[in-house]
């Protein structure tokens, strides 16, 4: 049978990869940009699985979606934001001024350079290629990273953000990459995005350190501030039913929003229980994602079968891909939230 998983990366689906990464677009600033950045992603995942103990910064956690000969899709888990090197974002927040003897009354939106989500854990990376896409792919691989996080939450922090991508035009532009930090970087977006995710110093050294007025930004630029990309808006409302919430911080680069949650109150994880694997030919509704609880050899899918209080039944071969047996325990949780009824 043929069926979507999610498992850890490996150095031989480099090519596969680099075929998917190079249709990323522009924005998508996780995404490795060559050969041997994906290579160095690959190296620096497998070592992480491998290990034990809390995740520092130089661990990524990088998942691939297999459709049975193949990697397809690709996603990441980024521990311990800012502990090697400062993760920027602007804050946006309102300022109130006023004159009394004139009575007039001023507000404005401002910007200021922040460090907000230093020891978060950053998820990132999500891609599927074209010859997965339509058939829940995103939500499965978006899902896998949250399945993880329970199954190994000694591991990371307390709090979990993630950079949404932001607007960019029909002639891939951004509108608030050209009126904010273009002026001071003297830099084309993609050469900054491409220095970026190697240093960070040339963004200390060269950004305003003032409170930028968001009143004397051009109106094409402020009206993209927390606007996600066309292609992103799906990716955002699925983590905002997952309990992230934007908290009025933006990509310092194309303005995208940055969302956030706690680990602990993410839906995936909340709703998380284990449950003993029953192999059997049942079939249900695909509702329900199955992940092995171990780090090295994790993996999850959707599974086949009916699930109940107590177990899950998977078909041999999906279990097979788990790499779990009869009467071993799985992690279960909903793929999607069920709406209470009136």
């Amino acid at each position: 049978m043929s069926f979507l998983s999610v498992r850890p990366v490996r150095m031989s689906d480099l090519d596969a990869l680099c075929e998917i990464a190079a249709t990323s677009g522009t924005g998508m600033t996780t995404v490795p940009s060559s050969p041997s950045a994906m290579a160095e992603r690959i190296a620096l995942s497998e070592a992480a699985f491998a290990g034990q103990g809390k995740a520092g910064p130089k661990d990524v956690f990088f998942f691939v979606l297999d459709d049975g000969t193949r990697a397809v899709g690709m996603a990441s888990i980024f521990p311990d934001l800012g502990a090697d090197r400062p993760f920027y974002s602007y804050r946006l927040s309102h300022v109130a001024a006023q004159a009394p003897e004139l009575d007039i009354r001023a507000e404005t939106d401002v910007l200021h350079l922040v460090n907000d989500f230093h020891g978060y854990t950053e998820i990132g990376t999500l891609l599927v290629g074209d010859a997965a896409r339509g058939k829940g792919a995103g939500r499965l691989l978006s899902l896998s990273r949250f399945a993880f996080l329970a199954l190994h939450r000694e591991r990371f922090g307390p709090r979990v953000m993630a950079e949404i991508r932001g607007w960019f035009d029909e002639e891939d532009r951004s509108p608030f990459w050209d009126a904010v930090a273009s002026r001071f970087f003297h830099l084309s977006f993609q050469e900054a995005d491409r220095r970026s995710a190697q240093d960070f110093r040339f963004i200390a050294d060269l950004m305003p350190k003032y409170p930028i007025y968001v009143d004397l930004l051009p109106d094409e630029a402020r009206e993209t501030i927390g606007k996600p990309h066309s292609t992103s808006q799906y990716a955002m409302r699925m983590l905002e039913t997952e309990g992230f919430e934007w908290t009025r911080c933006i990509d310092i680069f194309d303005g995208g929003p940055s969302l956030e949650c706690r680990l602990d109150q993410i839906r995936t994880v909340r709703k998380a229980r284990a449950l003993t694997v029953r192999i059997g030919d049942e079939e249900s509704d695909p509702s329900e994602l199955v992940a092995s609880p171990a780090a090295s050899g994790f993996a999850s899918l959707i599974a086949s079968g009916p699930v109940t209080k107590e177990t899950v039944t998977l078909h041999a071969a999906q279990a097979e891909r788990l790499g779990l047996s009869e009467g071993e325990k799985a992690l279960v949780t909903p793929l999607r939230a069920v709406r209470a009824k009136l």
